[in-house]
């Protein structure tokens, strides 16, 4: 199989040379490009700060609204300077006060990697490290005043978070409180101002069905009067008119009818008020949304440059308002997804050099079917490149589970061997490859083509944007990420640390196209002009009493959105929805300290598909070594399946991307490939399963060099990291997840509102029929006590959790002293700041001991690198922008393993 037009390495940030158009041919990493990148990154450095902290820092602080990565790069500022790491009293045996400090820094990276809320949720909390305890600062210096203020602050921080993510997420408020670069507040203010005009809007349809007006009128017999009901509305079976004999002065209108409205009882007009209510909010939510998307997408996205007519003298508008579209092809994610599907090749050894084409190992199978030369997104181009990368993939998974049951072989202590069974059922559950080859490979694909697309959504929106704390910790969520396994899972995930990013990144609106402008504009104007209308025509038609009535349901609408439905729905995704994730956080608190004490590497998951050298380059600017997980990632060398040098075969090239596209065409292409490739991973398979002696030798030695990783100790950690089991709801919780995330965000925020509509409106319904059982319905009081039934209903809902789980950690207290009395010994008191100590050495070991220690410069120094040059260590992986289909890969390293040791 010979690969042609993978897309390389995407940014080209640390790419030098002539890398023209996105092509890598003949490109050549220079240092001196990258040394000038590594010292422009040398002010981010001394400052840790983000330019667009930097310029709006004094007016958000003005405002009491400090950005979150704000304040963590001050944190990380405060840990990286002398003094701090000479403040700690540390011990002996626990290494030098700068290794306490780098665990410290790594600490505040990992909580950046997770949603706001389970950052300073209690039990993830404890499961980081307390330094304060294990290296106490000196009284009067600044770590001591930074863990007094973190221990005051701890109860209050779940109070204070809710506080600022209503300033900066509230549609209103947001206005006020938080300053953009790029959405200024005179927009904001113009949105604010359209949404009320909906909101009366909506508030008008809604009356006209649920109290059609002037039903009463023109009813001249009284039998006709009491019989009436009205068409429409919540109460139809109720007569809505009664009869007055005599005129009276209440007659304010000519000519003064006998047949006059019914008034409804206090329960009955709270009701048909709080009906009325929840019709304008399911009218005006979607509208509402709608303009806002069209606004800020289109309406005030600046045109593109080919598509302004008057900036040249032979432009004509009408040629520019009907140019097409820009092609798919050459759009930001495909972009990415092709320089992530492109690493994934070279790290399994899928491109060698070979008189300057790329000649893949594994993939013959796939050259005997007819390649498909256009797809229809950027998705299926990802299940392009997990096509291609299933195999060599496969056989990977194939000899690390030989690894495991050779271990098994040699082992006799049963604590051991379940030990290595567990690690053998967790990999079959992971890949299936204890199952049929088809199923094997279909899990396989699957699962590279979820990595391929979370890298490329770190290349496209964090590889080039953000501060170096913003991308590390982007970094550390891919880290994260490999261990949350269910599709659900990830998406929950990323649409927090989406929400997360966004609201601090602050970037240009994209250019669009003069046509979808223009369009976009009509539609804006048709909804406004539309309402604004219909209201002068629906106001024209009604007395000053009517317009009241009215005016006051409308504010009541206006308060329910602005005061309970938005804040609830702030709330519900950034509280409730990362709730899903805390028992997988909680139990996969650091990932970065999971031991993989493996020969075989699998350097086939998300962070393994970013450019390590952009990876070096990025923990650089922290002034911080990445954690040894990281500095693992690397390409495997996989010999041929089949022998012999097959050059003169045909290339193959990238598929076009384009949207009109049929997909029953790629989706042929690949079960074609499927079956060929399951074909070949049995005979892999066999071939893995024969008795070998030299590769059981290997494997023997490699567990005896790498003993204390191997040791019963070792393993039994690593069996209690990976062993995660969920609570018992966990698979229903899930089930509901998926249900609201499975829709995009603006359609996930409406249904999230319009849910919190039916709520509120099922509960107004509940305390009238509670107050019709009472025989309070007709009560003055009835509306106050409605409104004390929901405050009731809140209470219970936030305080039953509480209950719930201090009643289950008496329980297992009770049960653990139970144990204890029925085995005849007391329970072992474990002293917390030995067990920290213990946790700190571990760290250490899984984190940077590898790498040295940290005197005098950065473990860059010890592999002859030096910081102020990461351009020697990005030499070893070729780096490029993103190519064209068909364009040939040159890859300097005729291995693919970037330097690093191959298999």
């Amino acid at each position: 199989g010979v690969v042609e037009g993978g897309s390389g390495r995407a940014g080209g940030s640390v790419a030098g040379g002539s890398v023209a158009g996105g092509t890598l041919a003949g490109a050549s990493v220079a240092a001196g490009s990258v040394a000038a990148a590594s010292a422009k990154s040398g002010g981010s450095r001394k400052s840790a700060r983000s330019k667009y902290a930097t310029q709006s820092a004094s007016k958000r602080r003005s405002l009491g609204t400090n950005a979150r990565h704000d304040r963590l790069e001050e944190k990380l500022a405060l840990r990286r300077d002398a003094s701090w790491a000479a403040s700690r009293q540390v011990s002996g045996g626990l290494g030098d006060a700068e290794a306490v400090a780098r665990v410290e820094q790594h600490q505040l990276l990992v909580s950046a990697a997770l949603p706001p809320y389970l950052a300073v949720t209690p039990q993830v909390r404890r499961r980081q490290i307390d330094l304060d305890k294990i290296a106490p600062p000196g009284e009067g210096t600044a770590a001591h005043a930074e863990a007094r203020r973190s221990r005051s602050t701890r109860r209050t921080a779940i109070a204070r978070l809710t506080t600022k993510l209503l300033k900066a997420d509230h549609r209103i408020l947001n206005t006020i409180f938080v300053y953009r670069e790029h959405e200024s507040r005179p927009t904001r203010v113009f949105l604010a101002w359209a949404t009320l005009v909906l909101i009366f809007w909506a508030e008008a349809v809604a009356a006209l069905y649920v109290s059609p007006y002037r039903l009463c009128e023109g009813l001249k017999s009284e039998h006709n009067c009491l019989e009436a009901k009205a068409p429409t509305g919540l109460f139809t079976s109720r007569g809505q008119c009664e009869w007055h004999e005599n005129r009276d002065s209440s007659c304010r209108r000519e000519p003064c009818d006998k047949c006059r409205d019914r008034d409804p009882s206090a329960s009955q007009e709270t009701l048909e008020n709080s009906w009325e209510a929840f019709i304008c909010v399911l009218v005006a939510l979607p509208c509402v949304l709608l303009f806002e998307y069209v606004w800020l997408t289109w309406v005030r996205a600046p045109v593109r440059e080919k598509d302004r007519f008057w900036a040249t003298r032979d432009g004509s508008w009408l040629a520019a308002a009907t140019a097409s579209e820009d092609p798919a092809d050459d759009s930001e994610d495909v972009r990415a997804v092709a320089a992530a599907g492109a690493h994934l090749l070279e790290n399994l050894g899928q491109v060698v050099k070979r008189d300057a084409a790329v000649v893949g190992a594994d993939l013959s199978d796939a050259l005997r079917v007819p390649q498909p030369e256009r797809v229809a997104s950027a998705a299926a181009l990802a299940d392009w490149y997990a096509v291609l990368a299933s195999v060599p993939c496969a056989r990977l998974v194939l000899r690390r589970r030989r690894e495991i049951e050779d271990a098994l072989d040699e082992s006799e202590d049963p604590a051991r061997r379940q030990h290595l069974e567990f690690l053998r059922r967790d990999l079959d559950r992971d890949w299936h490859c204890d199952r049929a080859p088809r199923n094997f490979v279909r899990r396989v694909t699957t699962q590279l083509s979820a990595a391929i697309l979370l890298a490329a959504r770190y290349e496209e929106k964090f590889k080039q944007h953000g501060s170096a704390l913003q991308r590390s910790a982007a970094i550390y969520q891919l880290l994260l990420v490999q261990f949350l396994d269910k599709p659900t899972e990830r998406g929950v995930y990323r649409r927090c640390m989406d929400m997360d990013f966004e609201r601090d990144l602050d970037e240009p609106i994209k250019p669009v196209s003069l046509r979808a402008k223009v369009v976009a504009c009509f539609v804006a104007a048709f909804l406004i002009v539309g309402p604004i209308a219909f209201l002068l025509f629906f106001g024209r038609n009604m007395t000053k009493s009517e317009q009241w009535d009215w005016w006051k349901v409308a504010m009541f609408a206006i308060a329910l959105i602005v005061f309970v439905v938005e804040p609830l729905r702030i709330l519900f995704l950034n509280f409730v929805l990362p709730k899903v994730l805390l028992p997988k956080i909680k139990h996969y608190s650091d990932p970065a300290q999971i031991p993989m004490p493996y020969r075989t590497r699998l350097p086939v998951f998300a962070v393994d598909l970013v450019d390590p050298a952009h990876v070096v380059e990025t923990f650089d600017g922290l002034g911080l070594p990445p954690p040894r997980r990281l500095r693992e990632s690397g390409g495997v060398f996989l010999s041929r399946i089949s022998g012999g040098a097959d050059d003169d075969r045909r290339a193959l090239s990238r598929p076009r991307v384009e949207n009109r596209v049929h997909l029953f065409r790629f989706t042929r292409w690949r079960r074609s490939v499927a079956r060929r490739q399951a074909v070949a991973l049995d005979a892999a398979a066999a071939r893995t399963d024969a008795d070998d002696d030299g590769r059981r030798t290997t494997n023997r030695e490699h567990r005896f060099a790498h003993s204390t990783q191997w040791s019963d100790a070792s393993l039994e950690d690593m069996r209690e990291a990976l062993d995660f089991k969920p609570p018992l709801l966990y698979g229903f919780v899930l089930v509901v997840a998926l249900l609201v995330n499975i829709l995009p965000p603006a359609a996930e925020e409406l249904l999230i509102e319009e849910g919190l509509n039916f709520f509120i409106l099922f509960g107004v319904s509940v305390a009238d029929m509670l107050l019709v059982l009472g025989n309070l319905a007709g009560s003055a009081w009835a509306p106050l006590l409605i409104a004390l039934f929901f405050v009731v209903v809140a209470m219970v809902l936030a305080w039953l959790p509480t209950i719930i789980g201090r009643s289950r950690k008496q329980a297992r207290k009770a049960a653990a002293l139970a144990t204890a009395r029925l085995a005849a010994q007391p329970s072992a008191d474990v002293d917390p700041a030995a067990a920290s100590q213990e946790r700190l050495r571990k760290a250490l070991a899984l984190l940077y001991d590898d790498f040295g220690d940290f005197r005098g410069d950065s473990f860059m120094s010890e592999r002859g690198v030096s910081r102020s040059s990461a351009g020697s260590f990005a030499s070893e992986r070729a780096g490029s922008g993103s190519v064209a289909p068909g364009s040939p890969i040159s890859v300097e390293d005729p291995s693919g393993s970037g330097g690093l040791p191959t298999q």
